[in-house]
């Protein structure tokens, strides 16, 4: 029903690509402190951070922008991908009851006031049913197929920006390079540089490289949390297929206790689901 890879829990391996991404940019920093600290007495001026920043020139402020929309992913992506939220172990036995049960308004009223994949699936696949007729289960799973492409695909967006981030980061710090060196051969083009053009070259493009530098420093850390968060992802999906997989075999198996296949106008004389109320699980 769901087409991804096979992986129901997320691994010890996989939560260290995560803590190392956050760790990553730390210790960069804390590296470039320690050798600002270390530096020789002889040296003419240390630089902070904010000189790297003012030197690096435009393409810094990108880069910025880069390393915000990348911790903010990874917190939204933290709270996003729990496997608590995305397979909502409340609500699937309340969904199994109702199904036993036939009670198919109960379990779209489940469904409705509990939105999330699983719920929005499996509802799509249950609005399928017509009361008093034949149940056509290849329909209400065609309905579920649609249905979780769509889920998938929106529920994949953070990792879709986080991506971007990854690739477009690298990219800013090449372009503040590549204008940082141009802007250092149109001095010496110039003359401007006099009798110093050696120093004045090395000076611009080592300005210039800050920006490359930079920008490794967000897309690395950011690789490590995409790659972690979408193995946390297509592993809790798959759990979640599973799920619904059951769902459904329960509703075909309770289904062929009833006359012809039909659905009922009102549920069995089965003892009925709870009626307790269903709050978001989130």
């Amino acid at each position: 029903m769901f087409a991804t890879p096979t992986r129901n829990t997320m691994t010890s391996k996989q939560r260290s690509n995560i803590l190392f991404g956050l760790v990553f940019l730390v210790g960069v920093l804390a590296f470039m402190a320690q050798a600002q600290a270390s530096a020789p007495e002889a040296q003419v001026q240390s630089k902070t951070l904010l000189d790297y920043w003012k030197v690096g020139g435009f393409a810094m402020y990108p880069i910025g922008l880069c390393s915000v929309g990348a911790v903010a992913l990874g917190v939204y992506c933290f709270l996003l991908y729990s496997a608590k939220k995305m397979t909502q172990p409340d609500i699937y036995p309340l969904l199994n009851k109702a199904l036993e049960a036939l009670d198919i308004k109960q379990a779209l009223s489940i469904c409705s006031s509990a939105p999330g994949i699983l719920t929005n699936v499996f509802g799509a696949g249950l609005r399928r049913l017509v009361p008093g007729e034949k149940a056509d289960m290849a329909a209400v799973e065609k309905a579920m197929e649609e249905a979780s492409v769509e889920e998938v695909n929106d529920n994949m967006k953070p990792l879709t920006y986080l991506s971007v981030i990854v690739q477009v980061a690298p990219m800013f710090g090449l372009l503040g390079t590549v204008t940082g060196m141009i802007g250092a051969f149109n001095k010496l083009g110039s003359g401007a540089a006099g009798t110093n053009q050696a120093q004045v070259l090395a000076d611009n493009i080592g300005e210039a490289m800050i920006t490359t530098a930079f920008g490794l420093i967000v897309a690395i850390p950011a690789m490590f949390i995409y790659f972690g968060f979408k193995s946390q992802f297509t592993g809790n999906v798959s759990r979640i297929s599973r799920l619904a997989g059951e769902l459904t075999h329960t509703l075909a198996a309770a289904l062929r206790r009833t006359d012809n296949g039909a659905v009922p106008l009102a549920p069995t004389p089965q003892e009925e689901p709870g009626k307790a109320e269903v709050g978001n699980v989130f």
